[in-house]
This record gives C-alpha cells, sequence and structure tokens, in this order.
C-alpha cells in the first residue's frame, strides 16, 4: 500500500477510494447486464417482448413522443 506522511492525504486517500468502491459497487449490475447484452442475443429477444407487451400509450411519454 502506498505510505503518505501526511495525514491530510491519508484522509483524502481514504475517502477517494472508498467512494470508488461503492461506485464499483454500485455499477457492477448494470455492467453485468452489459456483458450480457454483448454475449446473449437471448436478452435482446426479452427486451423486444417486453416491449411489445406494453401499451402504447403508455410507453409514449417513456420513450419521449408524447
Amino acid at each position: 500500500m502506498l505510505r503518505m506522511k501526511n495525514p491530510i492525504l491519508q484522509k483524502i486517500w481514504a475517502v477517494l477510494t472508498w467512494r470508488w468502491r461503492m461506485q464499483i459497487a454500485l455499477n457492477a449490475p448494470f455492467a453485468l447486464l452489459w456483458v450480457a447484452d454483448k454475449t446473449n442475443p437471448a436478452v435482446h429477444a426479452f427486451n423486444m417482448t417486453a416491449l411489445s407487451a406494453m401499451h402504447a400509450e403508455w410507453l409514449a411519454p417513456m420513450i419521449g413522443i408524447a
């Protein structure tokens, strides 16, 4: 581990690394979905099934066309 002599720099480093760890933990599910999207074509089939099951009047505001 990197040793710093300045206690203020140590505290800044600890906060930054904690925040980066939290950001990675929050983004991990989205990274898994991205990997599934790139490797498994069934993900797109599910998306089309879900989109076709939605009513058009409900879906339009979500897309931004209403």
